[in-house]
């Protein structure tokens, strides 16, 4: 399979903030579409921080 969990980074540590992430699409405002294998979808502000690909790991950090 080739879903990813995404997680927020912020100064109180990392949070998850959604599981079995197929697609992410920057947005002009400085924001993440993300939309999950079920069709769910989440704006998330922030930015790409990293991409774990062999551990199925989406970072994403907290813009101010």
């Amino acid at each position: 399979m080739c879903e990813s969990t995404a997680y927020l980074i912020t100064p109180e540590g990392e949070r998850k903030i959604m599981d079995y992430v197929v697609e992410i699409i920057p947005q002009a405002d400085g924001k993440l579409f993300l939309s999950d294998i079920l069709g769910e979808e989440k704006i998330i502000e922030g930015m790409l921080k990293e991409v774990k690909l062999l551990d199925h790991k989406i970072m994403i950090e907290k813009i101010n």
